[in-house]
Order: structure tokens, then sequence, then C-alpha cells
């Protein structure tokens, strides 16, 4: 007799726990379903933050686009080439580019907004450089012989790559061709005593 009772007390903990099996399996399935309800869920909000990202940088770069081509045709209206000389002098002067060896012609004019060809007319008929390189050179050259006098402890590579001559031999003869000493001579010349 206690041997039935037994029996029967485990076979309705088998049962509770087959109902029990079920609820949770129930419930298992019911997570599963919205779990992937909340992962679908999150990849439409990625992508929708994805387009809206991709959006916000065509709009900016739009703007820019604009911006640039407001500018061009402000600039393209300059008929004075004097002024347009100025306005260009002012931006790479005036903001202290840096003047990379590679920075030139078609630098200069997305800088400004005008054509390429504008650039090179404006330095070959209206300045005594003759050409917008020379007058970059110009620039690098002051900025070269201004970093040797007022940082001695600047390396002349370091100065080179600086001014925008990209190496220590191109300082060296731009430097000698100006001047006629070599870039450490001219230091020592302009040394404070």
């Amino acid at each position: 007799m206690e041997e039935k009772n037994e029996i029967q007390q485990l076979q309705q903990e088998i049962e509770r726990l087959h109902e029990e099996v079920d609820r949770l399996t129930k419930m298992n399935v019911s997570l599963a379903a919205g779990s992937e309800s909340l992962m679908k869920r999150n990849i439409e909000l990625y992508k929708r933050l994805d387009s809206y990202y991709n959006v916000r940088m065509r709009v900016n770069w739009l703007k820019d686009l604009i911006r640039r081509h407001r500018e061009m045709i402000v600039n393209a209206d300059l008929r004075d080439d004097d002024e347009l000389l100025a306005v260009i002098e002012a931006r790479i002067e005036g903001e202290d580019i840096p003047l990379p060896p590679e920075f030139g012609v078609k630098e200069v004019a997305e800088l400004v907004g005008i054509t390429q060809s504008r650039v090179t007319e404006l330095y070959k008929k209206k300045t005594i450089y003759r050409s917008l390189d020379k007058y970059l050179d110009f620039l690098r050259l002051m900025r070269a012989l201004r970093l040797l006098r007022d940082h001695p402890t600047y390396s002349i590579e370091a100065i080179a790559l600086d001014a925008g001559f990209g190496t220590v031999r191109t300082l060296n003869r731009k430097i000698q061709e100006a001047v006629g000493v070599t870039p450490g001579e001219f230091r020592v010349m302009n040394e404070v005593k």
C-alpha cells in the first residue's frame, strides 16, 4: 500500500512537472517571438539611423558644394584682377594655410572658388612672380627663413617640412638661390648675440 501511495505521488509529481514544462515551453515560445520582434525592430531602427546618417552626410556635402559654388559665383564676378589677387593672398597668407609641396593651382582655385585657368592667368599677367608656383615658393622661403631665425632648436629637416619644401635638398637650393648661403649659415648669421 505504501508503495502504491508512493507511485501515485510520483505520478502526480511527474504530471505536475509535465504541466510545468508545457507552461515554460509556451512561455519560451512567447519570449522567443517577442525577442524576434525586438530584434526586427532594432534592425529597422538601425537601418533608419544609418539612412538618416547618410542623408545628413549628403546634406552637409551639398551645403559645402553650394557654399563653394556661391563663392565661385562671387569671385567669378570680380572683374578686377587686383581685387581677386588680394582675395587669394588674404586667404593664403592671412589664414597661414600650410603649403605642402603638392599645394598648387588646383588647391588655390578651390580655396577661392575660381577656375584653375583664371588662377594661372592672374599670376602670369598680374604679378611679379609670373606663376603661382613661384609665388608659393616665395611664401615657403619666407616661412623657412622666419623659422630658421626664430627657432634655433628646430632641425633643418623639420623646417623644410614645415615650410612646405618636402626635402632638405630643396630647402638648401631655394635658400642658396635667394640669399647665397645654406640654411645653417643663415641661422648662424641671425643668431642673437
